[in-house]
């Protein structure tokens, strides 16, 4: 008891003894030492990871063994040379055996996740290097088949190919490649909506490929433009809105050394979606086929020689929609396991191979977030959910009967997990409000630390009058639920006084911005200069249940705007906020909270800073919007209220907008558009566009005029 009362005391008035951030400390460089691992890679198949060296050893890979954390160096500088060049890592791949790593070199970015380069293959043990295609840097999507006796690859061309590792020998599997139809690599709209860039699967025995032919010949394109040139460049993409037409895909089963393909019959009537696909053994392949408005998916079987697929699995959402996650494993038996929101949470169910019956694995309302392994052997599935708490993702195991579940991260906060390659260990990586960054080796069937990695000190961060967030509860307007959210009170805190409050938001719909995570710096360099940081879950959002997340479909920003506002009165109400020092700030979807906030909730807004934001989601695309907002035209009145440039007129404050001239994603057209209608309206609204910049608008110089932007903004206005 005499700890935990000098705990508090030391929580409560440390700071008043401390630093204060500075603005190059939040945006340049962090004066605080936080836990780590870097960007390690997990060995296949053996306890130990790799990772890549530092300052003059940044061209050596590096080999950790678990649990003794022995290091060996694997690769060396001198041995990647290369016809004279000595070879850059930029990124790397494992073979399935550990026997060869692929070199990634001139690794260059196409759209989020999606990249190009030189592949390299380097023989761990012959310490030998092989160039795919003669060095071609437009190679993309490099995967090695199980067996690792083959690559296959995408080239400029967009068709599949696979290369002889002992031959040495490359064969071109497809031959419908242009401008418009790609093979195995999925076009901007798959990528960034529905699947990854990832367009083929290797089956279990190597001997096949099944692979996506994507035709994107119907869809619009949508220009960039690139103005750092003497004459303005055009970047074109491939981008379906709201409404307009869809890439058109169709399945091939192809032989890995070619020949023998055969295409799967998936036409129907309506418009559909085919987002995932993975071999259930050597003789058969299982695909999703999800309706173009995603409120219903069918897991579809079929003999990869011969016949027409038929449905064992069936997942339906009337009043919402329903998650394309990925979450689908086929058990050697040929049961099926997955994540279902059947029961009104999403839980692991289990089916026989036909589907023809089906039972839960877990239940109660809480839900599972990942299935981490499968272990069929002992019949145990490992899993992260929230059951302990909806701010936080634990980690579990659970029998195949749905008994002798086990909580395996005692710790209260949000944990991400990595299990070792043979599957008896895994890497824990936690934080909590009150304690930050903890980075844990444990046991998988106990959960028992075997050793900690890596801490972060607390310390450092009572030495710079750091604000411990505070986990709340209040009742919505109509006091229809309760609604959680947090606050970070202001360095030195006075309870006589009123405070300007700045929201920070993200609120599309499923998602979750309240989390018993470490705080985040730049809301703690907001505290000090004595804003109070507000952030709260509205109905639409995620974490509880499927009837919660459904309120938000139709209308996005229906409850979105008015959860909100029981946030603010409840901060108003408790002695926290000067109601007329209201502020809201978010990127991305963050960034069309902001503008919502600062238009449809215009009278209790001062001041708001929306980066990258949609402001009309009829400008943004297909997969995405209609998954939530359902068709434009059978839901005109639901995107009419959605779009912040129809409540314009009731906008009092001052706006902030800044976006990228090159974001792909969301175009900086919102951007434009909101402005025009804001000055014709006679709004006050301000906005920077930066040059060449994606919807992350990173790099040194960028990244520090758009915070220093933010600052100043609040500082003026609140």
């Amino acid at each position: 008891m005499k700890i935990k009362i000098l705990l508090i005391i030391v929580f409560l008035f440390y700071p008043l003894s401390g630093e204060w951030l500075q603005y190059e400390d939040v945006v340049v460089k962090s004066p605080f030492r936080i836990a780590s691992l870097g960007n390690i890679k997990l060995f296949p198949n053996e306890d130990a990871f790799i990772f890549k060296g530092k300052d003059k050893n940044y061209r050596s890979l590096y080999k950790v063994s678990l649990p003794s954390f022995d290091t060996l160096r694997i690769i060396s500088g001198a041995e990647l040379l290369y016809k004279g060049d000595t070879l850059n890592i930029d990124d790397i791949i494992i073979s399935n055996s550990g026997t060869y790593i692929l070199i990634i070199n001139k690794k260059k970015q196409i759209w989020r996740h999606s990249f190009s380069g030189s592949f390299y293959l380097f023989d761990i043990q012959k310490k030998k290097i092989t160039s795919l295609g003669n060095g071609d840097p437009h190679i993309r999507n490099v995967k090695f088949s199980p067996n690792d006796k083959l690559i296959a690859y995408v080239k400029k061309d967009n068709n599949l190919y696979t290369y002889d590792i002992e031959k040495k020998f490359e064969r071109k599997l497809t031959n419908s490649g242009s401008e418009t139809i790609t093979n195995g690599h999925f076009g901007w709209l798959y990528e960034e909506e529905l699947s990854g860039y990832d367009g083929y699967r290797w089956s279990p025995d190597s001997e096949f490929i099944a692979y996506w032919e994507e035709d994107e010949s119907m869809v619009e394109e949508f220009n960039l433009h690139d103005e750092l040139k003497l004459y303005p460049e055009l970047k074109k993409i491939k981008y379906p809105k709201v409404g307009r037409s869809n890439p058109k895909l169709r399945i091939g089963i192809v032989r890995a050394k070619g020949g023998g393909r055969r295409w799967v019959n998936t036409k129907d009537k309506k418009e559909y979606y085919l987002p995932w696909m993975k071999w259930v053994n050597d003789e058969k392949i299982a695909f999703l086929k999800i309706d173009r408005i995603q409120k219903e998916w069918k897991l579809k079987v079929l003999d990869k020689n011969k016949g027409n697929p038929f449905s064992i699995i069936t997942e339906n959402d009337r009043d919402g929609w329903v998650d394309n996650d990925g979450q689908i494993y086929f058990l050697d038996d040929g049961r099926v396991i997955w994540i279902s929101e059947k029961t009104g949470y999403k839980h692991i169910r289990i089916a026989k191979h036909s589907g023809s019956r089906e039972w839960p694995i877990t239940n109660g309302e809480w839900e599972v977030k990942e299935i981490k392994h499968i272990d069929e052997n002992n019949e145990l599935v490992y899993f992260t959910a929230n059951k302990e708490s909806t701010f936080e993702n634990r980690f579990y195991s659970i029998r195949f009967d749905g008994t002798d579940i086990k909580l395996l991260t005692s710790e209260s906060g949000d944990h991400q997990i990595k299990i070792s390659g043979t599957r008896k260990y895994f890497i824990d990586t936690y934080s909590s409000m009150k304690k930050p960054k903890t980075i844990i080796l444990k046991e998988i069937k106990s959960g028992e630390t075997i050793t900690i990695i890596d801490t972060t000190e607390i310390k450092q961060f009572l030495d710079y009058q750091w604000s411990f967030p505070k986990l709340i509860k209040f009742p919505s307007l109509d006091n229809q639920v309760t609604l959680d959210g947090f606050i970070i009170l202001p360095s030195n805190y006075d309870p006589q006084k009123k405070y300007p409050v700045i929201m920070h938001g993200y609120g599309m719909p499923g998602t979750q911005i309240v989390w018993n995570r470490w705080s985040n710096i730049i809301h703690q360099y907001f505290a000090q200069k004595g804003f109070l940081v507000f952030s709260m879950d509205t109905r639409g959002m995620g974490g509880r249940g499927e009837k919660f997340k459904n309120l938000g479909y139709g209308n996005i920003a229906k409850y979105l705007a008015k959860d909100q506002l029981a946030g603010l009165e409840y901060l108003i109400q408790e002695g926290y906020a000067d109601r007329g020092r209201i502020g809201a700030w978010g990127a991305s979807g963050g960034g069309y909270f902001t503008c919502l906030m600062l238009t449809k909730n215009g009278p209790y807004f001062k001041a708001g800073v929306a980066i990258s934001p949609v402001t009309d989601f009829r400008l943004y695309d297909t997969a995405y919007t209609e998954r939530y907002m359902g068709l434009l035209k059978d839901n005109k009145d639901g995107y009419d209220s959605t779009s912040t440039l129809k409540w314009i007129y009731r906008m009092n404050g001052s706006l902030l907008l800044l976006h990228g001239s090159m974001d792909d994603n969301v175009h900086s057209q919102n951007t434009f558009m909101f402005v025009k209608d804001a000055l014709e309206a006679n709004k006050d609204v301000d906005w920077y566009i930066y040059p060449g910049k994606n919807h992350g608008i990173y790099g040194d110089g960028y990244r520090q005029h758009l915070y220093r932007k933010i600052f100043e903004f609040f500082e003026q206005k609140l």
